[in-house]
C-alpha cells in the first residue's frame, strides 16, 4: 500500500516528503524509497496517537527540505489520484488549508446505546472527510501548538478549525477509501486491476 501511495505522490510531482513509521520498519521503508528514486524523501518514528505521528512528520520536514505547502496522508488510502493530490495541493497553497470531501448520499440516523434510532440527520451540508489534507506550513505548525494537549483530533482539519482557520474544500475520489478491514483487501485487489491514475 505504502508504494501505491508513494507512486502517486510521484506521479503528482512531488519531490521531497517524510514517511511516518515505527522504528522497525525504518530500514525496509528507506530501501523502498531508494528504489523508486525518491531521494527527497525520508523515514521518521510516529507516536501513539495519529496526531502525534503528524506532528513527527512535521518536525521532520524541518531536515528534509523548506515547505511553503505540506500534504497530510494516509498510506491506507492508497487509491488516490495524482489528479487529486494536486488539486488540494493547489487549494491549500490559496486559501490555507484543503481537504477532500464526498457528498453523504445515504440516509443517516442517530442511534441509541441501545441500538434503537433517534432521529434523522439533514445531509444537505454534510461531506465524508478524505485525505491528502493540505496546509500552508507555518499555518498547520501553529494550529497543533495551539492544539489542546488532553484532546485527541480526528484528522488535521479538525486542529486548523480549532485553531480558527478556514478549511477549502475539493470534490473527494470515490476510490479514495481507506483500508482498515481485512474484508477491504478483496475489492483493493480488484480496484488494481482496473486503475488508472
Amino acid at each position: 500500500m505504502l508504494e501505491w501511495t508513494l507512486m502517486r505522490f510521484k506521479n503528482a510531482g512531488v519531490t521531497s516528503g517524510v514517511v511516518v513509521a515505527q522504528a522497525e520498519d525504518h530500514e525496509k521503508i528507506a530501501a523502498l524509497l531508494q528504489s523508486m528514486g525518491l531521494k527527497g524523501f525520508e523515514v521518521t518514528t510516529g507516536g501513539t496517537e495519529r496526531y502525534l505521528s503528524v506532528q513527527a512528520g512535521l518536525k521532520a520536514l524541518n531536515r528534509v527540505d523548506s515547505h511553503d505547502t505540506v500534504l497530510i496522508h494516509d498510506a491506507a488510502r492508497c487509491l488516490v489520484s495524482s489528479g487529486l493530490i494536486q488539486a488540494v495541493a493547489e487549494a491549500a497553497h490559496t486559501f490555507g488549508a484543503a481537504l477532500p470531501v464526498l457528498e453523504v448520499v445515504d440516509t443517516v440516523k442517530t442511534v441509541s446505546p441501545e441500538g434503537f434510532v433517534e432521529g434523522t440527520v439533514p445531509r444537505q451540508s454534510l461531506r465524508l472527510a478524505q485525505t491528502p489534507q493540505g496546509f500552508r506550513k507555518s499555518l498547520i505548525d501553529e494550529a497543533y501548538r495551539q492544539w489542546p494537549e488532553n484532546r485527541v483530533p480526528t484528522d488535521d482539519a479538525e486542529v486548523a478549525e480549532h485553531a480558527g482557520m478556514p478549511v477549502r474544500t475539493v470534490v473527494g475520489e470515490r476510490h479514495n477509501l481507506k483500508l482498515t478491514r481485512p474484508e477491504d483487501i478483496p475489492w483493493f485487489e480488484a480496484a488494481l486491476k482496473g486503475w488508472n491514475a
